[in-house]
């Protein structure tokens, strides 16, 4: 009697395109600026990483940006030196670069200053994102794109 054994190829397959997708730096790039946009959309409309309303501008500041929404844009210096970019298939990175203008403090630490409250500056935690929209993110970028390869193979 003789059993014959196959569908083998069928999982090679399967595993070598699983394998290609997460070499890719394709799934990074897309992560790190969905996160460059997360950061953006809550910023632009005056919250903090944890969806929290920011610290309102001092009177003399509001009056000299010609408004009172707190968006931490006055020059848009700071948040046009966001930057999302991928290391690796496995890395990836967003920050504001460090961009100093005749006269003018740089952006990296502008954004510091922001972050942390530095001085008399009131926190304005703009830069993270929450560990649900991180999963959601991934999910995106990672999880549905590997359920759709492992869908093509059944």
């Amino acid at each position: 009697m003789t059993m014959t054994v196959s569908g083998i190829m069928e999982n090679v397959s399967l595993f070598s395109a699983i394998e290609a997708f997460l070499k890719s730096e394709t799934p990074m790039k897309e992560t790190v600026i969905d996160v460059k946009r997360a950061i953006l959309e809550l910023t632009e409309s005056g919250k903090d990483y944890r969806g929290r309303k920011f610290a309102p501008y001092s009177k003399g500041y509001a009056k000299r940006k010609g408004t009172k929404h707190v968006d931490l844009r006055l020059s848009g210096r700071m948040l046009r030196a966001l930057t999302a970019e991928t290391i690796s298939p496995t890395r990836g990175r967003v920050e504001v670069k460090a961009r100093p203008s005749s006269g003018t403090a740089d952006t990296k630490m502008i954004a510091q200053i922001h972050t942390t409250g530095t001085g008399r500056q009131p926190q304005r935690d703009f830069l993270d994102i929450t560990k649900n929209r991180q999963n959601q993110i991934i999910k995106k970028n990672y999880d549905d794109p590997l359920l759709e390869i492992a869908r093509r193979f059944r």
